[in-house]
C-alpha cells in the first residue's frame, strides 16, 4: 500500500507539473507559433516513440518523465489547435442555469432598429 501511495503521489506531481509547463508555454510561446495540427501530433508522436527504439539504455528519468511529459505537452497542444479544449469550455458555460434564465429575457435582447435616412424627407418634395 505504501509504494502504491508513493506511486501516486509520483504520478500526481508530475501530471501538476507538466500542465503548470504547458500552460506557460501555451501564454508565451504556442499562441505565437503558428504551425499546422497534425505536424504538433507527428511530432508528439515521434518524441514519444522513436528515442526508445535509437537509445534503449536511457536513464530512468528521462524514460519515465521527460519522454512522456514531452508528449502530454505536444499532445495538448493538438487539442488547443483543433479548437477542442474551447468547445469543452463553451458546454461548461452553457450549462449553467443563470445563462438559461438570462435567455428568457426579451427586454436585454438586441433590436435591431432601421437606420434613419435624412435626405428622404428633403427629396421626397421635389
Amino acid at each position: 500500500m505504501k509504494e502504491f501511495l508513493q506511486y501516486f503521489g509520483i504520478i500526481l506531481l508530475f501530471s501538476v507539473i507538466v500542465f503548470i509547463l504547458y500552460q506557460g508555454l501555451k501564454k508565451f510561446v504556442f499562441d505565437k507559433i503558428k504551425i499546422n495540427k497534425w505536424i504538433v501530433l507527428a511530432i508528439g508522436i515521434v518524441c514519444f516513440m522513436v528515442p526508445p527504439l535509437f537509445l534503449p539504455q536511457m536513464p530512468v528519468i528521462v524514460s519515465n518523465f521527460v519522454l512522456p511529459g514531452c508528449f502530454v505537452i505536444f499532445f495538448l497542444w493538438f487539442l488547443d489547435l483543433t479548437g477542442f479544449m474551447k468547445k469543452v469550455e463553451k458546454k461548461a458555460e452553457t450549462t449553467t442555469y443563470n445563462t438559461m434564465s438570462k435567455r428568457k429575457n426579451k427586454k436585454d435582447d438586441i433590436q435591431i432598429r432601421p437606420k434613419a435616412k435624412p435626405n428622404r424627407v428633403k427629396n421626397n418634395n421635389k
